[in-house]
């Protein structure tokens, strides 16, 4: 099984989606501390489930080495950085990120990433969750991700083919 490291908005899309949950049955999903700390605020919606999860080890955190995350700060926000270079460290075999910043930092630097609709797409594909799950969520994520039309194209036209490196 891969270990996908995954951003703030993504973990929060599957979760509002009802997918996050799944993702220890398709990938070992990893994220920074960074990224614990805002999936985890007091009050915040998923942030119980989220830290029974990391507590339970079906959720990995990681602290990025410091010289290591340095080197993403740019315009990147801390999670994201934290993301790459989580990544970059070897903690994970792709990215899982919603951040159209980071998005494109893992494009431009031939990392292997998805978002999450792709996410709900390939717990499909390989039998996790019913068609109608899969339509829910990507309803839900459409309605409420901050895609381009662009990105919405691309994933909806994405085959097990396109797809087979995170399958």
């Amino acid at each position: 099984m891969k270990n996908a490291v995954i951003d703030s908005s993504s973990a929060i899309l599957l979760y509002r989606c009802n997918m996050f949950s799944l993702l220890p049955g398709y990938c070992c999903p990893v994220i920074p501390g960074t990224v614990f700390a805002e999936l985890t605020v007091p009050g915040y919606g998923g942030a119980d489930l989220f830290t029974e999860l990391c507590r339970d080890g079906l959720v990995k955190v990681h602290q990025p080495d410091p010289g290591r995350a340095d080197e993403f700060t740019g315009s990147l926000h801390p999670g994201e950085r934290d993301v790459i270079a989580l990544f970059r460290e070897g903690k994970g075999s792709f990215i899982i990120i919603d951040d159209g910043k980071g998005g494109r930092y893992c494009r431009d630097n031939n990392i292997p990433y998805i978002n999450a609709l792709l996410t709900v797409k390939i717990l499909f594909l390989k039998r996790l969750i019913t068609e109608t799950e899969s339509a829910d969520a990507w309803k839900w994520l459409l309605a409420n991700g901050r895609y381009s039309e662009k990105v919405k194209v691309w994933a909806e036209n994405a085959g097990e083919e396109r797809l087979s490196f995170f399958l």
